[in-house]
């Protein structure tokens, strides 16, 4: 089970650009299968980084895919996404924000191209972080994760149970 892992996005995006959302949804269904659940919209209300690039009215959901991926391609991965967030540029600045996340029987991990002290480098600018570890029969949050994984610790935990029954199965 080590190297094989649920697929999922984390997608900002910009409310008055809701057709981009639907754009970048459709052709990452094409590529990677259906989006099987999401959160709910939310707002980064304890944030506003991303404002200045992408504006205000930001909206951001987790997408759960129905996909298996290897982890060694988690680099290729962080790459096509942000080449199609470069597809969907306006004005020089995101509409989208795609990062891809993946989810194993123990760990929520995130994709970044930005380094900080929680990130283990992967490889060719790539970044994996640590979002949340399985323990005492729930995902749990690490000193650094986000407020929005923490908040979605059900979601994670539904998106768990469907990668053990997939593996179980398979």
């Amino acid at each position: 089970m080590g190297n094989k892992s649920l697929l999922l996005f984390a997608i900002l995006w910009n409310e008055n650009k809701l057709d981009n959302l639907q754009k970048v949804l459709e052709i990452l269904e094409k590529k990677f299968g259906k989006v099987i659940k999401k959160t709910p919209d939310f707002s980064l209300s304890y944030s506003s980084y991303y404002e200045k690039e992408m504006g205000q009215g930001l909206k951001k959901s987790f997408f759960l895919m129905d996909y298996l991926i290897d982890k060694e391609e988690s680099v290729s991965l962080k790459h096509y996404c942000m080449t199609l967030e470069d597809d969907f540029r306006e004005k020089g600045g995101r509409t989208v924000n795609i990062d891809p996340v993946y989810l194993d029987e123990y760990q929520v991990v995130a994709l970044s191209h930005k380094y900080k002290g929680s990130r283990i480098y992967i490889g060719k600018g790539v970044y994996g972080e640590m979002e949340l570890l399985y323990h005492h029969g729930s995902f749990q949050p690490l000193l650094w994760t986000y407020l929005d994984y923490k908040e979605n610790i059900p979601f994670f935990n539904e998106a768990r149970k469907y990668f053990l029954e997939w593996m179980d199965n398979g």
